[in-house]
């Protein structure tokens, strides 16, 4: 049976999560001052409808961020900045999911793990390239069990339900223009293209990286040589401006969409035919 209700362990944590009291949150959800405060001292808390809500708070930061946004008039304006503060802590205090949340904030519907992290990776490339900066400072490091994805911080953001499906944190306030410019460069060249062909790019990359993952030639690769690297390959490609871009990833994809054809091909004219 699907779990529907809080518990005290996670009516505490609920508490903590989002820096509020007990008396606060009970105004923002417009219930008596002390609901909260008698569930809290119940050895067993009750299955109902309120226990129901706090449960969906619990799970979902949306749903907390909507109520505090549309009820932070019943609150007091400390406890209301308290408890927004603490809600995009681990936001603010990173610049890639700084830039991650902008990213999905931006971007029209919901976008998936391997969508995100082919932006932010090519974003990064282009910074490099054509800004001589980077647009955060994390580099490019594929860890065990995040797949080809290639930033910790944002593989582990995204397992954690760190971001907002749409926030109101106003992340571009934080952004230059520069790099915002390329990040909207960058989403709407992706933007014409799924799921199967940004795990397949997230894939060519760690390889020209890192090389073969048996071999494991680097684990991990610096921003300034990440900007060598692709630096060298621009140059072979004949990429001197940024929309000269959209074409060499069309042409990367249809490379590497021919390839994925031919070895399927290849293996099954290895199977015997009964």
């Amino acid at each position: 049976m699907e779990k529907k209700s809080i518990d005290k362990d996670e009516l505490k944590n609920l508490l903590e999560m989002y820096d509020i009291g007990k008396k606060p949150l009970a105004k923002l959800l417009g219930w008596g001052e002390t609901t909260i405060v008698l569930y809290a001292g119940m050895k067993t808390i009750p299955d109902n409808e309120y226990t129901q809500k706090l449960y969906q708070l619990y799970r979902d930061k949306n749903s907390f961020q909507e109520l505090l946004i549309n009820n932070g008039d019943k609150i007091t304006g400390v406890a209301y900045r308290k408890s927004l503060t603490k809600l995009y802590k681990p936001i603010l205090e990173s610049r890639i999911l700084l830039i991650a949340q902008y990213i999905i904030d931006t971007c029209p519907g919901t976008l998936s793990q391997a969508h995100l992290d082919v932006i932010l990776l090519w974003s990064q490339i282009l910074s490099l390239k054509f800004l001589g900066k980077p647009v955060f400072d994390d580099i490019y490091q594929p860890t065990k069990g995040n797949g080809n994805s290639p930033y910790k911080t944002v593989a582990e953001g995204f397992k954690n339900s760190v971001f907002f499906s749409n926030s109101t944190l106003s992340p571009d306030k934080l952004i230059d223009e520069q790099t915002k410019e390329i990040i909207s460069f960058v989403s709407e060249m992706f933007s014409w293209y799924g799921e199967r062909a940004f795990n397949s790019l997230l894939a060519a990359e760690r390889f020209r990286l890192c090389g073969p993952p048996q071999e494991k030639t680097r684990r991990s690769v610096s921003n300034e040589l990440m900007k060598k690297i692709y630096g060298e390959l621009f140059e072979q490609a004949k990429v001197k401006k940024i929309k000269d871009v959209e074409t060499f990833i069309f042409k990367r994809l249809e490379t590497i969409r021919k390839k994925t054809v031919s070895s399927l091909t290849d293996k099954e004219k290895k199977v015997p035919l009964n």
